[in-house]
């Protein structure tokens, strides 16, 4: 099969992350993977340097007509068997431009707020159920969605032994200090400030942050003053973003997710996979991961004293840190490995295209 993923974005997030991961997946199972998109972007760069084909596909605002025509033509030309677009984006010229080639295509729909340009779309993957619940609220036909759930590849697995003590030496870290880590853009959906207002109620506890995610705008900035004011910025790290997540997840105690938004977050996965305890907030599709009290804690998003409360809980048990985190290894091992994304992804596809 050959399939066109769509997917317009400069940077390195979520869906891109997902996209270059299943087009990998896609070519090792003997498919023809092509990408339409910013080739100047991150998704675009690393698809290059891994040799796979595409065009620059600008997609110009919601309406950008020689975008749709030029994807069109570029699907006829290399006799496409299916267009998949990601994104509201990404869904929208991938609609207009199939039917124009005459293929079917599949849209990804990867948050709750996705919005309504997926109704050109033969089927429609949500990422999660909260995402799919969406589109049904919506007004999207439940018979043509999906949930397929992100997937990851056993990064555990992949570590060497030593990762642990090497990643907290170089980040100047004692193997006993207790670490803390948010792996995540800083914007506004992903609540820093909330685990900055939580860690300060407790600085009585021994803790260290390590905040690894590039930031747009004043954000950045803003997260640091924050830090500062309340008295806690030497024992916040700012990392930038990091391109050694998984070293960073294994010299982590635990994950926070105090995010306002969220489909369902890869790195939630990713610490699953290190067997690392997480303490999330209870939006979107976290909880279709994170077992509250079973592989993590959940609190209700912004609720400072809730967040505080469970961290606290989980800097003095040592033993319950581990016992979490054990079982959000089975949780990952029993249904969030890449191989079941590729499968339903795969299964959709065939769905699109028919007999």
């Amino acid at each position: 099969m050959k399939i066109i993923t769509v997917l317009h974005s400069l940077r390195s997030g979520g869906a891109e992350r997902h996209a270059l991961q299943l087009m990998r997946g896609l070519r090792a199972r003997g498919h023809e993977a092509l990408f339409a998109g910013s080739m100047n972007g991150w998704l675009g760069q690393q698809l290059t340097a891994d040799g796979f084909g595409g065009i620059n596909l600008p997609m110009v605002g919601i309406y950008d007509l020689p975008s749709v025509i030029r994807l069109a033509l570029y699907a006829r030309r290399e006799k496409a068997d299916l267009i998949h677009g990601h994104l509201t984006r990404g869904a929208l010229y991938t609609g207009f431009a199939a039917k124009l080639a005459g293929v079917p295509n599949v849209a990804t729909a990867h948050s709750d707020n996705a919005g309504k340009h997926f109704g050109r779309a033969d089927r429609i993957i949500a990422v999660s159920g909260a995402v799919a619940r969406f589109l049904e609220r919506e007004g999207y036909d439940p018979a043509r969605i999906r949930v397929v759930h992100h997937g990851i590849a056993d990064i555990a697995a992949r570590l060497p032994a030593n990762v642990r003590h090497a990643t907290r030496a170089a980040l100047g870290l004692a193997d006993d200090e207790p670490c803390l880590l948010m792996a995540a853009r800083i914007v506004t959906a992903k609540g820093h400030d909330t685990a900055l207002k939580a860690l300060a109620r407790i600085k009585d506890q021994r803790w260290t942050l390590l905040l690894a995610g590039d930031h747009h705008g004043d954000l950045g900035p803003q997260t640091q003053a924050l830090a500062t004011e309340l008295g806690i910025a030497d024992r916040v790290r700012f990392l930038g973003l990091r391109e050694d997540v998984p070293a960073l997840l294994a010299a982590a105690d635990m994950l926070l997710a105090p995010s306002r938004r969220e489909a369902l977050s890869l790195t939630l996965l990713e610490a699953s996979a290190c067997a690392l305890p997480i303490v999330a907030s209870t939006v979107g599709g976290i909880g279709e991961v994170v077992e509250h009290g079973a592989s993590g804690l959940l609190v209700p998003p912004d609720d400072v004293p809730a967040l505080a409360d469970a961290i606290a809980q989980l800097l003095a048990d040592p033993e319950r840190r581990s016992a979490l985190g054990a079982r959000a290894r089975q949780r990952f091992e029993s249904g969030f490995t890449e191989n079941a994304m590729f499968d339903g992804t795969l299964a959709a596809y065939r769905e699109a295209c028919g007999p």
